[in-house]
């Protein structure tokens, strides 16, 4: 067992309290180890270099699959080693195999909080009360000290929308990488931007409302609506005008009806109650 106060061995009688509950307070990160493991031993320091390296902003917990079968079995371990990060109770990611330093680095990079996150929370305070503008600088000045945190390009890009900055805030989009941008926070605000794209280039609502009134299989204006009530958090309105699409042309700029409730909730976020809702909405009229 390592002497670290930052690494220690669980078992069936502990692992709920330093793990799920501990969790709550701490990142987590499981070990599922075994004696015989080879790739284990190759592992197992670099984890607890990292641990000691983060001094108490990451606990490592060590589980011995051999002697703790019943855990193994609970969280579904089939490979060894196996490394799984816990945050507020629940398993957040993971991955398998005795992983180089700088890859164990990264892993952890993605979910740990760093000292430029504390300029994202300023940054919300300022978006919160109105003032765009400085969260702006404020987020700028947090992206050049620390280029590597994507959490802060990701809210950067969020405020430029706001600030009416559409292709600035692709840019920062564009410059993630693939798989960052394939994350939910970031499919969210990607979604925004391309409402944001439209509703900049749109008439005014009184002018789509008179049309879709004329004409209540003008898709073209209904989608324009469902852009411009996004980009004001109207989320359920836009989503009514895109069901009406949904229903009246499946070909509409290749599905536009569809994909845009996708969008939606990629925006609101899965666990939205409106999500669920418009989700069975959204299948009943496509079958």
């Amino acid at each position: 067992m390592s002497s670290s106060p930052h690494v220690v061995d669980a078992d069936a009688g502990s692992f709920r309290s330093l793990v799920i509950d501990g969790s709550h307070r701490v990142p987590v990160l499981v070990d599922f180890w075994a004696e015989w493991c080879g790739p284990c031993r190759i592992l197992a320091p670099v984890l607890e270099r990292l641990a000691d390296e983060l001094q108490g902003r990451l606990l490592l917990v060590k589980v011995d699959t051999d002697r703790e079968q019943p855990i193994a079995a609970e969280f579904g371990i089939r490979s060894l080693p196996t490394v799984k990060l816990f945050m507020n109770g629940a398993v957040v990611d993971e991955f398998m195999g005795a992983h180089p330093e700088s890859a164990v680095r990264a892993f952890l990079e993605r979910h740990l909080s760093r000292e430029s996150d504390d300029a994202r929370i300023l940054a919300h305070e300022l978006r919160a009360d109105g003032r765009p503008a400085e969260a702006r600088a404020v987020l700028e000045k947090a992206r050049t000290d620390d280029p590597g945190n994507d959490r802060v390009a990701l809210d950067l890009a969020d405020v430029l929308i706001d600030l009416g900055e559409l292709a600035a805030a692709e840019t920062q989009l564009d410059a993630l990488a693939p798989g960052v941008r394939q994350d939910a926070a970031a499919k969210a605000i990607a979604s925004r931007l391309a409402f944001a794209r439209l509703a900049a280039d749109s008439p005014p609502v009184e002018t789509l409302e008179q049309a879709v009134a004329a004409d209540p299989r003008d898709c073209e204006s209904r989608y324009r609506l469902a852009a411009l009530a996004a980009t004001r958090g109207e989320y359920e309105a836009a989503m009514e005008q895109l069901l009406e699409i949904l229903r009246a042309d499946r070909g509409y700029r290749d599905d536009a009806g569809r994909r845009g409730l996708l969008s939606v909730f990629d925006m609101l976020g899965g666990d939205h109650p409106l999500v669920a809702r418009y989700r069975s909405r959204m299948s009943s009229a496509l079958y």
